[in-house]
């Protein structure tokens, strides 16, 4: 048996042109025919001899019938010809080849008997005695549910082209199909769309049989026998067997799961023993039969969250085609239109592109509109959505056609299926043995799980290293239903979270493949948490699983839901947990996971990290400490508190005594790196990150979560920066480029805001609007995406810097101050002084003079009293700006001169550069021109090849 998935990519065989398939005649006639120990059947095609069906080729078949029909007279031999072989020229010798054949069969001679005689130039004579028995036509026959050629569509096949284009061909090259697919998905639809596409390869001899309606046993060849035009014998496989052996037909066995076996019988019957017969079945199982083909088809494809939010963005997913489609077939005359269209992308991942259920929405668009259907949409309201009166009973509802899937399971396989709607994502062949299968072996768990996968009521991916199993929603609900009923709903859901609070705490080491682990198996620890705390498990289980979890939350950037996790743990923590492990893995995560959702406005944020720290030393835990001084020196900086953060990073230094390993040096580097930089000491700083990335060449995502972002980047977005500062402007821009990319295939929210920001001001010291705009946009999206507030803000401030840069002050200083009010509130203090400055500048240059250098004053101040020095110059360099333009010419040279002095004393080439471009263009006003250039000169000589906007200003006003 091969198994195909619709999501496979398949090269089409050729496919034979008409004439090639051309079948060979076939008598008309309804009669039967007596001779001898014979009964000769022409329009069964079906020849016995003393009850036994007897092959005998078809050119000879159709001898015979010519012959008998016209018993006792001569036939010649040019008619026999014509009859047999119309439209062709053959030889004689063909024919008294078939005649010999036919005599051998019949036994001619034998025992005295006589057939068939020769007259000599003349023809064939049919010499034994016939009785003849007319019967009625075939549309007269009454036969137990007789088959149809082939039922026409109700509707246009949607989205299945790829689906229909390749069953077609498998259909023609291997002669055995299965499509096998969940209850809904659209086998039978898509069986018939590609049964008409191949209809005309075999002359009309197609057959559809539907067994849906076929409930005892032995009917299966009797329906299939009355089906194909058998009058005699119906449930005689030989028989069948016989009468289709010379014909080149199509035979489409729909829906066979209820009788799988005896479809399987009859299909190995008919492949093995009628070379020109193909078989086509559809089926929730594969028959599991010799030569079968299995075609698994999937889903229709839907938008993935955060795709198909414009019409045609969603219409290019086939399950929002027929979607819409349906809807307007309903007379609504609905039309897609962008504003709708990421309703209809979520109404389609809601209902996982199972075909049944996506029309049965449509049907209701009408009624409630495509708003309400989506908004108030869960599983168990689509069990009982109703469709088409004349549907087939199993597919009026996803109700009947679950109830009619689960009606042909075992005992055991139906308890087993209840069980597994237990868990809320996909889970491992290990959780399902150990949650749900208590009352049986392993080996037999195995076989049920295996079964239920062949059903199509068990999805599995194969994707990863291991395998992971699922169910569909709707499939689930059904379940969890079912499964009250039994009354096995608490016991299951109690295995369920005892086993994920021991997995989550088995594997708390958080290695690499306990990461990977952890991000599948997330949704189930989720759920199995939430029961802990919310159906009366014992607290101290509680609590050691949310030790566990909370870490690995941050890791994957559920940041909120952390923090939630955290403070209930915490809150109900028993006593004999104060200052253990657990607290302290708790009260880190919460620091973290407030840090980075709501800043730390009520000083929560402060007190978990310091009580944190505090537990580590007393357990003597060196590298949690680390972590944890390296998170609380993190939210130091956030809360402009610069000059404690480089007393806490010296702090963290004192550890390597203790740890010594490569990684902790280098996280200590990259954070030492940071506050240095921050309080103006560029050149050391840079010598910190230069040993960091010698220590490792990438990030160890071990440790991460246990960071809240990725130290690693956060040096190299510290690189970009010093480059950029000292002059390396071309260099500073790949990196920073790199940078922001390497970010964001990391995956981790946190880490790429903070590279957006801090390794993004590159393109704010350069003035790259473009390029600082599409920073402003992917910021405003992860942290919307994650629920990152402050960060949010921060985008608000860049768009504010935007604005400004392009001569729209009051917009942006508006948007500035919005933005900083509410960062405010929550300690976020990370960007107040540079925010300050360019809203200075805003000020300034609508002419509010005395607002400037008031804004300017409040930014030195914050800047003092903080330490975060490298802003000095710029606001210097700005102040001087405000003061030239509010007239104050000699103020602005000395300002001017201060930006200059102290960036030259940090090492810092571009606020020189720009700090002289502005003095310079202060003296050429006054007519110092000289002056000027011999300001000028000097940096432009230093700076070599590099460029920026400042130094081509600066070489512009030296020519």
């Amino acid at each position: 048996m091969h198994q195909l998935n619709s999501s496979s990519l398949v090269t089409k065989p050729a496919i034979p042109l008409p004439s090639e398939m051309h079948g060979k005649p076939r008598a008309n006639a309804e009669w039967r025919a007596y001779f001898g120990p014979f009964i000769l059947s022409p329009s069964e095609r079906l020849l016995e001899r003393n009850g036994v069906p007897f092959r005998l080729g078809g050119h000879a078949f159709d001898i015979l019938v010519t012959l008998v029909e016209s018993a006792g007279s001569i036939v010649g031999k040019k008619d026999l010809m014509a009859r047999v072989w119309p439209d062709m020229v053959v030889e004689e010798g063909s024919l008294r080849f078939h005649i010999v054949a036919i005599r051998k069969a019949l036994g001619d001679g034998d025992g005295g008997n006589r057939y068939i005689v020769n007259t000599a130039s003349k023809g064939y004579t049919f010499v034994a005695r016939v009785e003849r028995q007319e019967l009625l036509s075939q549309s007269q026959l009454i036969a137990p549910r007789p088959g149809k050629n082939l039922p026409a569509l109700a509707t246009a096949v949607v989205g299945r082209e790829v689906e229909i284009d390749t069953l077609v061909s498998f259909m023609l090259q291997g002669r055995f199909v299965s499509v096998v697919g969940a209850g809904g998905i659209g086998k039978t639809t898509v069986a018939i769309a590609a049964t008409q596409a191949a209809s005309r390869h075999f002359d009309g001899d197609v057959h559809f049989v539907d067994l849906s309606s076929i409930s005892g046993t032995g009917l299966v060849r009797a329906t299939v026998a009355s089906a194909v035009g058998l009058q005699n014998r119906l449930e005689d496989l030989s028989a069948l067997e016989a009468h289709l052996a010379e014909r080149k037909t199509l035979i489409v066995l729909d829906c066979c799961e209820h009788v799988v076996g005896e479809a399987a019988e009859l299909a190995e019957v008919l492949v093995r023993g009628c070379p020109q017969v193909h078989i086509f079945a559809t089926s929730r199982e594969p028959l599991l039969a010799v030569g079968e083909f299995v075609y698994r088809l999937q889903p229709l494809a839907f938008p993935p969250d955060g795709e198909g939010t414009t019409a045609a963005a969603a219409l290019a997913y086939p399950a929002v085609r027929l979607l819409v489609d349906r809807a307007a077939a309903s007379g609504s005359g609905f039309e897609l239109k962008d504003c709708d269209a990421s309703l209809a992308s979520q109404l389609c991942r809601k209902l996982e592109g199972i075909a049944l259920a996506i029309e049965l929405a449509a049907g209701r668009i009408e009624a409630l509109g495509l708003k309400a259907i989506t908004s108030h949409l869960d599983a168990s309201v689509t069990l009982m959505w109703h469709g088409r009166r004349t549907a087939v009973a199993r597919h009026q509802t996803l109700g009947a056609t679950l109830d009619w899937s689960f009606k042909l399971l075992t005992d055991d396989e139906k308890r087993l299926l209840h069980r597994f709607s237990v868990f809320p994502a996909s889970f491992s062949l290990e959780a399902a043995i150990e949650v749900c299968c208590i009352d049986f072996d392993r080996s037999k768990a195995i076989e049920l799980i295996a079964s239920l996968v062949s059903k199509s009521l068990v999805t599995v991916d194969a994707g990863g290293a291991t395998l992971r199993y699922g169910m569909l929603d709707t499939t689930k609900t059904y379940c969890r239903k079912k499964q009250s009923e039994f009354g096995e709903d608490v016991r299951i859901s109690e295995r369920f979270a005892s086993y994920f609070s021991v997995w989550a705490r088995e594997r708390s080491a958080l290695s690499k493949d306990a990461l990977d682990d952890f991000r599948l198996e997330l949704p189930n620890l989720r759920a199995a948490l939430e029961w802990h705390f919310r159906d009366g498990g014992q607290m101290s289980d509680a609590v050691k699983f949310a030790a566990a979890l909370c870490p690995m939350m941050m890791r994957f950037s559920q940041v909120a839901e952390c923090s939630r996790w955290a403070q209930a743990a915490l809150s109900q923590m028993p006593p004999a947990f104060v200052g253990s492990e657990c607290e302290l893995r708790l009260q880190g995560a919460l620091g973290q996971s407030l840090m980075f959702t709501r800043g730390d406005g009520s000083g929560e944020a402060a007190s978990a990290f310091l009580r944190s720290i505090e537990i580590a030393e007393q357990l003597g835990a060196f590298p949690s400490n680390l972590h944890l001084l390296n998170g609380y020196a993190v939210l130091l900086h956030r809360e402009g508190r610069y000059t404690e953060a480089l007393a806490i990073a010296r702090k963290a230094q004192s550890l390597l005594a203790e740890l010594g390993d490569p990684e902790s040096r280098a996280i200590v580097d990259s954070l030492m790196g940071v506050c240095l930089h921050l309080v103006g000491n560029v050149s050391e700083a840079m010598l910190h990150w230069e040993r960091c990335f010698a220590y490792t060449s990438d990030v160890s995502s071990d440790i991460r979560e246990r960071l809240g972002f990725d130290y690693h980047v956060r040096a190299l977005c510290g690189l970009a920066r010093s480059l950029w500062l000292t002059g390396q402007y071309a260099k500073a821009v790949t990196v920073a480029e790199e940078t922001l990319a390497k970010a964001r295939s990391h995956g981790h929210a946190v880490t790429n805001c903070i590279a957006l920001i801090w390794g993004g001001s590159v393109f704010a010291y350069g003035r790259d609007v473009e390029r600082l705009e599409r920073v402003a946009d992917e910021l405003e999206r992860v942290a919307r995406c994650h629920a990152l507030e402050p960060y949010l803000n921060v985008a608000n401030i860049l768009r504010g810097q935007i604005l400004i840069m392009r001569g729209h002050p009051a917009d942006g200083v508006e948007r500035i101050r919005g933005a900083i009010e509410v960062l405010r509130k929550c300690r976020y203090e990370m960007v107040t002084s540079v925010s300050l400055t360019f809203m200075a500048k805003g000020l300034s240059d609508m002419s509010l003079h005395s607002a400037s250098l008031a804004v300017c004053d409040e930014a030195e101040r914050m800047i003092r009293a903080g330490g975060d020095f490298l802003r000095m110059p710029e606001l210097l360099t700005t102040r001087g700006q405000c003061q030239a333009a509010a007239g104050q010419r000699d103020e602005a040279a000395e300002s001017y001169l201060a930006a200059i002095e102290l960036a030259h004393s940090m090492g810092v080439r571009s606020d020189q550069v720009r700090a002289a471009v502005a003095l310079a263009q202060l003296l050429i006003g006054a007519g110092r021109n000289e002056e000027a250039r011999c300001l000028l000169r000097p940096h432009v000589r230093d700076a070599g090849d590099e460029t920026s906007l400042d130094l081509s200003l600066a070489r512009n006003l030296l020519t």
